[in-house]
């Protein structure tokens, strides 16, 4: 069976949904809006339903043909004979690719069924599903391109389909009137432009040094050029140092795109766009650039880490990505401590879980950090659209109290915030269906057995804690980011679905409708079983992976090019890539477990035991102490140094290093007003004062000038004209007497 011939149909289809809103959806709606919102949602729907189908026909026709990839030409992009420089638009199927062609389409198709019924009565319903198709569009260029510049399109085009999502509401103010829907996409669009310089950097450093940005070709090159210097006009620079700046700047990147240190900061104020986006843009798929980017480039990176040049003469790019990656999974941990909006922590959460695949991309281990992709598109999409019912629901409650409410907590009434977790409480009555897939979907990002979380976070841990890989920093990084995971969503699940109500919003909260439920059961159901994706041997692993074990890595080693080269021909091996461990590790797996269980107990059965029990009352992590700190002497020390440190710790990661000073001094104050700034000097001093100042208006006042003083000259008389003459002649004589 071959099917390669329909690929170009995974980007045909998109556009017939887009189109379709784009140019009639908001006839349909207004001229019947019941019947209307049927018609967009549902071809939207559909259009990345019958993408997906694409997706698995491709999956098929790939197995069927030995994994070989394929190659589908479309067009000519750009073509200079001259240059010997061809850039073809074509399709590039391999394994890597169809995997996020799966997870794009597959979970963007219960996304968007979700947004039908979540986004039902809103005005702009079709504009809604035209941006959402856009972004499957690009999305799905970005991860089926055959060179760089292909990527780099879908790359620049899914940052616009997020600048315009998380600003759909653009029209929506905060208590001070300032537009935050709209500040929140002009500060993803400007972060992610500093990555995407990063990128063009790393483009035309990359063409320069291999001729091409084909990905085989630019792979291949480097092969060949091993040993070999590489000319910049008159500087000289070994292959190393060229690959070094290359995989830096891709990490930069990366970093951009998918939230790192220190470019993370657009990400919480994203969550501002509708929950449908947060799901599908900052959650599932367009996040994961940065990792698709990194594993794709696979070769360029081991070469760089087998080369061994340090950037600045401290660390390797690739270890540079390995520590980048693990501190921001315990730093946005850390800062999820303090999030009391349900969707920053789970955008605080996404951040963390990023930083393990990035890691686990630094460390080499790129089938593990694929699988944690997968897995977690799966539980945190799941979560994401889970706290959109939630919202859902107290919004829905809240509408029931109307504006006359006499309720003990009128105080907040004027202030209601449907995504405040501190008003929430005992919505697992109220809410047993999205109580249940939540609970699912917490329990997999916690990583518990045998949830989708345990087996692809665990993998990630057992080849950090490998002693032949040299990790054992990142490992004890990321199992303490892995215990910060487990507290705040015990936390979480115990401050929206356990007590009593804390708001009468929540006292009349009620259950979603079957189309956004249903599509949270699915996404429960690949959370929970997802793990199946890649299960390690359990025992010796044998020498040749066969069987029903580690099928995504025997999936992708097809197109993960660094495994091949690392096996070599005739015993030969190119490349040494960090060995990933195949067997089931118990000790590992034992330590992470026990501390996740120990800590959603501790958030769960300790700490929030009995609190909060008003929305007015202190976060409990505030005041209260662990139990077994009473009863210890050193309750005083514990009390007195331990909690005030913490808090503080929490407080100053929160509001100085985040809100203060990347988000207020580095995006506002750095970037934004020096960008302004310099407009504003360009349009007054540059534009104004030098071009039409001093060229145009000058220029013309200067010609105005010489004008009237060559008028004088005219008087009309005779006597006058023959002076000049005659002082001419004088003038013509001195000059051949004397020159």
């Amino acid at each position: 069976m071959e099917a390669f011939g329909l690929a170009p149909l995974i980007l045909v289809f998109p556009v017939v949904g887009l189109l379709f809103n784009a140019l009639a959806g908001r006839r349909f709606v207004e001229a019947d809006r019941e019947v209307g919102e049927k018609w967009s949602g549902w071809v939207a729907s559909l259009m990345a339903l019958a993408a997906f189908v694409i997706a698995v026909l491709l999956g098929l026709s790939l197995a069927a043909n030995n994994f070989h990839t394929e190659v589908v030409h479309l067009f000519d992009w750009v073509n200079i004979p001259s240059a010997d420089f061809r850039v073809p638009w074509a399709i590039r199927v391999d394994t890597l690719s169809v995997a996020m062609m799966l997870v794009v389409t597959g979970v963007g198709s219960l996304i968007h069924i979700y947004a039908i019924g979540y986004m039902h009565g809103d005005p702009d319903f079709s504009r809604f599903f035209t941006y959402m198709n856009l972004f499957l569009f690009f999305m799905l260029i970005l991860v089926t391109g055959n060179n760089y510049l292909m990527l780099f399109v879908g790359w620049e085009g899914v940052g616009l389909c997020s600048f315009l999502l998380i600003g759909f509401w653009f029209d929506r103010v905060d208590e001070a009137r300032r537009p935050m829907n709209a500040n929140a996409a002009r500060k993803a669009f400007v972060a992610n432009r500093v990555g995407d310089f990063a990128m063009v950097l790393a483009m035309i450093l990359a063409f320069w040094s291999f001729g091409s940005l084909d990905f085989d070709r630019v792979f291949s090159s480097a092969e060949e050029l091993a040993g070999e210097a590489i000319h910049f006009g008159s500087v000289e620079l070994s292959l190393g140092v060229v690959l070094t700046a290359i995989t830096t700047l891709f990490l930069i990147g990366a970093t951009g795109k998918s939230a790192q240190i220190p470019l993370y900061v657009w990400l919480p104020d994203a969550m501002a766009g509708p929950t449908p986006v947060s799901a599908l843009i900052h959650a599932a798929t367009m996040v994961t650039s940065g990792i698709y980017l990194i594993v794709r480039s696979n070769v360029l990176f081991e070469m760089a880490r087998a080369r061994g040049v340090p950037l600045l003469g401290v660390i390797s790019s690739p270890d540079l990505v390995a520590t980048t990656g693990a501190a921001t999974a315990l730093l946005a941990g850390l800062i999820a401590f303090t999030q009391f909006d349900i969707k920053k922590v789970l955008a605080y959460s996404t951040i963390s879980q990023l930083g393990f695949m990035i890691a686990a991309a630094g460390m080499g281990a790129y089938v593990a950090a694929m699988f944690h992709l997968i897995t977690h598109a799966f539980f945190k999409a799941l979560l994401f659209l889970g706290s959109g019912s939630v919202i859902h629901g107290m919004e829905h409650g809240h509408h029931h109290l109307g504006h006359d409410s006499q309720s003990d907590d009128d105080h907040h009434a004027e202030r209601f915030d449907a995504q405040d977790m501190r008003t929430m409480g005992g919505l697992k009555d109220k809410m047993p269906w999205t109580y249940r897939v939540y609970l699912v979907g917490a329990l997999a990002l916690a990583g518990i057995f045998p949830l989708s979380g345990f087996w692809s976070k665990d993998e990630i841990l057992v080849h950090a804690n490998s002693p032949e890989n040299n990790y054992q920093v990142i490992y004890w990084i990321l199992t303490a980011a892995a215990v910060c995971t487990a507290f705040y969503m015990g936390r979480q699940l115990k401050m929206v679905f356990f007590g009593a109500p804390r708001h009468e919003a929540a006292k009349h909260a009620s259950e979603s409708p079957p189309i956004i439920t249903v599509p949270l059961v699915i996404l429960a159901i690949l959370a929970f079983f997802g793990g199946v994706l890649n299960l390690p041997y359990f025992g010796q692993a044998p020498e040749h992976p066969e069987g029903s074990f580690l099928m995504l890595e025997q999936w992708l080693e097809h197109s993960i090019t660094a495994i091949e080269l690392s096996v070599g021909e005739e015993g030969e091996a190119l490349l040494d890539l960090p060995e990933t461990p195949k067997a089931f590790n118990l000790v590992v797996a034992g330590i992470s477990t026990g501390l996740a269980v120990l800590s959603l107990g501790l958030a769960m059965g300790v700490v929030y035991r009995n609190r909060p029990q008003t929305a007015a009352e202190r976060d409990p992590l505030q005041s209260t102490p662990i139990w077994w700190f009473s009863i210890l002497p050193l309750n005083t020390l514990y009390m007195r140094g331990v909690v005030p440190l913490f808090n503080r710790l929490a407080h100053w990661l929160a509001e100085t290093i985040d809100d203060r000073l990347w988000h207020d001094f580095f995006h506002d104050r750095l970037v934004r007003n020096s960008f302004v700034y310099g407009a504003r000097f360009v349009n007054d001093v540059f534009d104004t004062r030098g071009i039409d100042g001093l060229l145009v208006n000058g220029s013309g006042r200067l010609a105005r000038w010489l004008g009237d003083q060559f008028r004088t000259t005219q008087t009309g008389y005779a006597r006058n004209y023959a002076l000049g003459i005659f002082l001419g002649v004088i003038a013509l004589l001195a000059y051949f007497l004397f020159f």
